[in-house]
């Protein structure tokens, strides 16, 4: 009887930590979201997106905007924690689409405004675009954030924003935009921006072990996963020791009751 009480208690601090970690991973997956007016505790930059993002995942995330905004890329981002060395090679890939408007992404790997490595990622209405690609790290880098605002190109001269230099200046920008289509009316225009497939990897790297892990639809190139930084997977455990010492206590009070 009092082994088939031990037993039950692990089984039932194993599901209460399942659940526990479940439900971590599922309220960030090591992302964060920025959607400048859309209500949320200092989120008041009126020209910034507008919505919600939903469906997070490691590997990807759907934003829901009401208004793309008009104050340029970094009106609406996801980002998260990422450890890139300067002077070593990366694969980063992950599938972008916008569903009601064309729209430029802008992808920066960075600490803060140090850049890393940076890319213009133009988005056809309806279209899924794929980005794949390996860069060598300019610096080192602690962050990746998609800029996904209302993107019109003219910032440059209020801001002086490094990242219009990877497009060669904001008229750049604007000219694309006009060229193939304007996203619309800046408070009006909607649409929903889904990122899918992401993974940042080292290019060719050998962990420990002496064995290589070959990257995600890429048969030729060897790869290590960048550290992100989550260290929900310790919490779980944590979690799970603390459940099991409680559930042990009240069995053995329960026992000796």
């Amino acid at each position: 009887m009092k082994t088939l009480k031990k037993i039950s208690a692990v089984v039932a601090a194993l599901a209460l930590t399942a659940g526990m970690c479940i439900n971590v991973f599922a309220a960030t997956a090591g992302w964060t979201d920025y959607l400048g007016f859309d209500g949320k505790k200092g989120h008041t930059w009126y020209e910034a997106a507008d919505g919600k993002v939903t469906n997070i995942t490691e590997s990807g995330w759907q934003a829901d905007l009401k208004q793309i905004g008009w104050g340029g890329i970094w009106g609406a981002q996801m980002y998260r924690k990422i450890d890139v060395v300067k002077g070593k090679k990366y694969h980063i890939t992950c599938k972008l689409k916008s569903s009601d408007c064309n729209k430029w992404v802008f992808i920066k790997v960075s600490t803060k405004e140090d850049f890393a490595f940076g890319k213009w990622v133009w988005l056809t209405k309806g279209t899924e675009t794929t980005v794949d690609e390996v860069f060598t790290a300019e610096a080192n880098a602690d962050q990746i954030t998609f800029g996904f605002g209302g993107e019109y190109g003219d910032r440059e001269a209020t801001d002086g924003n490094k990242h219009y230099a990877y497009a060669g200046g904001a008229k750049a920008i604007a000219a694309k935009k006009d060229a193939d289509g304007d996203s619309g009316p800046h408070d009006k225009t909607f649409t929903t921006i889904t990122c899918s497939g992401y993974s940042l990897t080292e290019d060719g790297a050998q962990p420990a072990g002496g064995t290589t892990t070959a990257a995600t639809g890429t048969a030729s190139t060897t790869t290590t996963t960048v550290a992100t930084g989550d260290f929900a997977p310790i919490a779980c455990g944590a979690a799970a020791i603390i459940a099991a010492a409680t559930i042990v206590v009240f069995a053995r009070k329960r026992e000796n009751d």
